[in-house]
């Protein structure tokens, strides 16, 4: 049923019911994640092994050609499962299986440590995809320390059950027709599904078995017997190394590195990590990649405690396993290099979503990763969109997709099993918002000179691909058209959103400093003439009678059910000031999207899990609003809780917080995880904003050197009185009102739909 309107008190009472003191932190995601931008490989800590290494880093490889309006042909998960064992103190077993005494990422990075004592030993699994190394690679590097009195001989082994057989169901691909063959150096399987896969030990290996009792003799404390070549159905490869012995207090190392090729250059990649190891034991390795990751990082925001360093430092890191580094090419096509995905896997969102990605892309900018961000605004400018003009008021020629990406780079509108696809708009201001921010936090005014891969300049490129096509679905009142928004409510239910309006108004603003910044002074009136009438209808329109942003006019004409946490964008984007009669009554109403765990659901008035759940997004956007309004408190607790549960979870961020207890416990983690642009750059970008390192947010006032503060980013600071730097974007008035023709009544309106469908 839709909640109506409750009393004042009622609303107390509710406002109050359950903080998110009142709810403990809750340890409930048992995955970490590695990846490089070329693949990922995700451990599961209760079965201590990996489970899942993909062939290609995003969900859906192309368009399916028999389905071209599907979600796609799927990536397969090659995995079944691989981890080391171990023989020593007269025990022989696998680690696989058993359950580590300590788990997690060392040091924030993307390299993943399980530690098991076992006969005696201290064993400690290291597994990462090394960001220096240009391949779908898992590294896996093994340490036994002896903690015992005595000598121990020690002898380490590897087992890798991967699936290169047929696959009917990609996510399980079969096990028929596979070959293994062992060379004395490498080991190499194939199979009908395609690809190679390379097994090469680090240190060598005194024996290399794909017989299938490789499995049960380690366990039965035999060993292996030298199998070099295998071929038929579920076969998989083993190592034996002799590690010596070990003697009280000391370690000794051992590694296999695991390379795939979806294109079958077996030959090739394996000479390809060889260079890339150039010689180096894997004691060495260990340092010299973590030594990278350091060398890559950023100092963090100002004013961080220690849990929230942690946090920072791992969503630094996710951010930089979420973009694609494959190279550009147009055939076949694979027009992705830098595209960033919405979550990584085992989250069903590992794919290039428009909106996420520019929440990610801020991040990156603000938090100091411009070379990032860069590549990220590239990505879209010379991926392959358009494909759907007849939606967008016949706007040929844009450039940004209505929804998401294949993850060969072509616009995909995410039908999702629903009659009609999703169209939205938002993306096209977000998308200018984002190349705003990394021309601010770099001074890289020339990219906006820079040739595209279509042969156009950024800025004519951002201008007749971006802005005027945004420009094309504006109403004459003001606001942006009828979309299916932030929560992809599909185009059969579009309606007039305040979020999609919201991000017109920034966006525009945004380019009208881009137009500054690149002498186009005679675009940049224009802009900032568009961003002030859709500002105008944000406070006139899509307000109630207590002065309350709604979600959408629709629902607003409806009376009921129109409170939306996407709204508190218009106070974070500065478009409403904080302090302004809407912006409080807007913060005062979001009691009516609060959740048993304490913070708050994307909307009212829909029963679906997806709806009712607490929406990580909108708890960080919310803390930055309020902070801005100066309730401290409200702010601090939103961030204390998110803080919390990450803390407790590997320092990784969710979609959601559950918030049925039929669901299980009431705050754990749900939806799609980690999160990227909704998780970790949203979490980033709270803090900055904490730190009163502000975006700027004129629209094209003030040439460089200009702004009375010291700018954005992590050395940046507010200036006096009103902590936002820069002005706000002066878009007073305008021609929009309250008395504007806007046809907005929908007969039947549907319940809006969940975001994004799971994908199975």
């Amino acid at each position: 049923m839709s909640r109506r309107l409750l009393p004042a008190l009622a609303l107390l009472v509710l406002a109050s019911a359950r903080p998110a003191e009142a709810v403990e932190p809750v340890a409930s995601f048992r995955y970490l994640v590695t990846g490089n931008g070329f693949g990922f490989s995700v451990f599961d800590t209760s079965a201590n092994a990996i489970k899942h290494f993909l062939e290609r880093p995003y969900r859906f490889l192309r368009a399916n050609p028999q389905n071209p309006d599907g979600e796609g042909i799927v990536r397969r998960n090659l995995a079944f499962d691989t981890y080391f064992g171990i023989k020593a103190g007269g025990s022989a077993g696998w680690l696989g299986g058993r359950a580590p005494s300590e788990v997690g990422y060392v040091d924030q990075s993307n390299m993943i440590r399980s530690s098991v004592a076992f006969g005696g030993v201290t064993t400690e699994t290291f597994l990462v995809s090394p960001f220096g190394f240009s391949g779908n690679s898992l590294v896996m590097l093994l340490k036994v320390t002896n903690t015992g009195a005595s000598a121990q001989p020690v002898t380490a082994y590897a087992i890798h059950n991967f699936k290169l057989g047929s696959a009917p169901n990609p996510d399980e691909p079969g096990s028929n027709g596979e070959a293994i063959a062992w060379d004395g150096t490498v080991a190499t399987e194939t199979g009908p599904g395609g690809g190679t896969m390379i097994y090469a030990p680090i240190g060598g290996a005194d024996v290399a078995s794909c017989a299938d009792t490789a499995f049960t003799s380690v366990t039965a404390g035999a060993g292996l017997t030298a199998t070099p070549t295998c071929n038929g159905s579920d076969k998989k490869q083993a190592f034996q190394k002799d590690l010596g012995t070990i003697a009280p207090g000391t370690s000794k190392w051992w590694g296999v590195a695991l390379v795939f090729d979806a294109d079958g250059n077996g030959a090739a990649v394996a000479q390809a990590w060889s260079t890339f190891l150039a010689g180096r034991t894997a004691d060495v390795l260990y340092t010299d990649v973590l030594a990278e990751v350091e060398a890559w990082r950023k100092p963090p925001v100002a004013g961080l405690d220690a849990t929230e360093t942690a946090i920072w430092r791992q969503s630094e890191i996710v951010l930089r396993m979420a973009q694609i580094r494959e190279s550009y090419q147009d055939s076949p096509r694979r027009k992705n290099h830098g595209m960033v995905l919405a979550s990584l896997p085992p989250g069903g969102w590992h794919t290039g979503w428009v909106r996420d990605a520019t929440y990610a892309l801020s991040a990156m900018a603000r938090s100091g990763h411009v070379d990032m961000a860069k590549a990220g605004l590239n990505f879209f400018l010379d991926a392959d969109a358009g494909k759907f003009p007849s939606y967008v008021n016949n706007a040929d020629g844009y450039r940004i997709s209505t929804v998401r990406y294949f993850g060969d780079g072509e616009e995909e509108a995410d039908y999702s099993g629903s009659p009609t696809r999703n169209i939205e708009t938002d993306g096209w201001g977000l998308y200018m918002w984002a190349a705003r921010q990394y021309v601010d936090a770099s001074s890289d005014f020339a990219w906006l000179t820079e040739t595209t891969k279509k042969g156009d300049t950024v800025y004519d490129a951002i201008r007749e691909g971006v802005a005027e096509p945004l420009a094309k679905n504006m109403e004459t009142a003001g606001m942006a058209m009828a979309d299916s928004s932030i929560w992809e409510v599909h185009h059969g239910n579009r309606q007039h959103f305040l979020y999609t309006t919201a991000t017109a108004a920034r966006g525009f603003c945004d380019m009208a400093t881009l137009a500054r910044r690149a002498n186009r002074m005679e675009d940049v009136e224009r802009y900032r003439g568009l961003a002030e009438k859709a500002k105008a209808t944000i406070a006139t329109l899509f307000i109630d009678s207590s002065r309350v942003l709604a979600g959408s006019l629709e629902r607003l004409a409806q009376g009921a059910n129109y409170r939306d946490g996407s709204t508190v964008e218009a106070i974070t984007w500065d478009l409403i000031p904080a302090n302004d009669p809407v912006s409080r009554a807007t913060l005062d109403a979001m009691s009516f999207l609060q959740t048993p765990a304490g913070g708050y659901k994307r909307l009212e008035g829909s029963q679906d899990q997806y709806d009712t759940d607490e929406w990580i997004l909108i708890d960080l956007r919310a803390s930055a609003a309020f902070r801005r309004a100066d309730k401290a408190d409200k702010a601090d607790q939103l961030l204390g809780w998110v803080t919390a549960q990450a803390s407790v979870n590997n320092d990784l961020l969710p979609e959601l917080y559950n918030t049925r207890t039929s669901s299980g416990q009431i705050g754990a983690y749900s939806g799609s995880i980690p999160m990227v642009g909704y998780g970790a750059g949203a979490y980033q970008m709270t803090l900055l904003d904490r730190a009163l390192a502000f975006e700027h947010s004129d629209c094209g006032e003030f040439d460089p050197g200009q702004y009375p503060d010291g700018g954005t980013g992590p050395g940046g600071g507010g200036g006096e009185g009103d902590p936002r730097t820069g002005v706000a974007c002066a878009c007073q008035g305008g021609p929009g009102s309250a008395g504007n023709a806007v046809m907005f009544a929908i007969v039947g309106l549907v319940i809006v739909r969940r975001r994004r469908r799971r994908v199975a």
